[in-house]
């Protein structure tokens, strides 16, 4: 690896990994994007000119393989992940898996094993938020013991209509599975058990899944709430609010300017995800490609990405049986 540029494969261009493979290409210092794969060719086509003129591959394991790549993106569809990232570790190679690191526990467990078997951390999970500059000062002020110890978390995330009907399966693991780790960084502790509780968007399909709240409680003894919608109605919102011994604390969903206009009090609420946190997604990358040049991964780890995948498998079968679920997972090792 040139100890300057990183050379970066993206595995998978769709929403998610064209916008990594921009930001890579035209604002991260120290990388760049030389290989792309899809199975799309015409959709990879596109984002390897944007790049600069990238390879392109429709093989994930031969772009991960490739002499010339130093580093991977994985972006394809969460069920391709764990494989993806099991061939990185095999490689040697360092990998910025996108969230969810897996879709079960099982294969989350694999990817954590056989990154414990390669003896270092090359595996950084797309946990955005933990480099989202509201969700960071939040965390500072907890830390500082402004607001005392934290007895209470609450998780509020708001997205817009979605194209095609989301199962309360698909909801925990690929949307929810953000807030869930967002409880355990921001509170420092582990999710002990939930209760998932939700309203289907089809009355005639019990399992689809238009709007959720997840109750949590930690192994420090605090408790939460993890609120998600898939039809908003109005646009994207993430806030998150935690109340102390001495007082609350918590980030704003609206960053947009307060407009008095015709006897009204208004705010713009942003469409989507790419708009809200694009700033942590330019900092993510950067604190990734920097680790890449370290030699080990900072980021969130691959135990944040297995523990996520846990709670997440608690809360899908909470939502089976109608139960509170406690949450059953390996201890942690020490390399984490």
């Amino acid at each position: 690896m040139n100890n300057r540029i990183v050379n970066v494969g993206v595995v998978g261009t769709g929403m998610i990994g064209s916008l990594h493979a921009g930001i890579l290409s035209r604002q991260t210092d120290g990388a760049r994007v030389v290989a792309v794969m899809d199975i799309d060719g015409d959709r990879a086509a596109a984002v390897a000119a944007e790049c600069g003129g990238a390879r392109m591959f429709t093989d994930a394991e031969a772009l991960i393989n490739a002499a010339d790549v130093d580093a991977v993106l994985i972006a394809s569809p969460d069920a391709f992940h764990a494989e993806a990232a099991l061939a990185c570790i095999a490689a040697g190679k360092p990998v910025l898996c996108e969230k969810p690191m897996a879709t079960t526990r099982a294969d989350a467990e694999r990817v954590l094993q056989a990154e414990m078997a390669a003896g270092r951390r090359l595996v950084q999970v797309g946990f955005m938020r933990e480099y989202d500059r509201a969700h960071r000062d939040l965390l500072e002020l907890l830390q500082s013991g402004a607001i005392g110890g934290a007895l209470r978390f609450r998780g509020i995330h708001m997205n817009p209509r979605r194209a095609s009907q989301t199962s309360i399966d698909t909801a925990v693991v690929n949307s929810l599975i953000h807030d869930i780790h967002s409880a355990r960084f921001m509170m420092g502790a582990e999710i002990a058990d939930v209760f998932t509780r939700w309203v289907p968007s089809d009355p005639g399909n019990r399992r689809s899944a238009r709007y959720a709240i997840v109750h949590v409680s930690f192994d420090s003894g605090a408790i939460g709430t993890l609120e998600w919608s898939g039809d908003s109605g109005y646009g994207y919102e993430v806030e998150v609010e935690i109340t102390g011994e001495s007082g609350s604390a918590g980030t704003t969903g609206v960053h947009s300017p307060v407009l008095r206009q015709a006897g009204a009090r208004s705010q713009a609420i942003t469409p989507n995800w790419p708009d809200r946190f694009y700033d942590a997604y330019v900092e993510e990358l950067s604190a990734w490609a920097d680790s890449v040049m370290a030699g080990e991964a900072t980021g969130p780890s691959a135990w944040d990405g297995y523990m996520s995948l846990a709670v997440a498998e608690a809360c899908i079968k909470s939502s089976e049986t109608g139960q509170p679920e406690q949450v059953i997972a390996v201890a942690r090792p020490a390399m984490y």
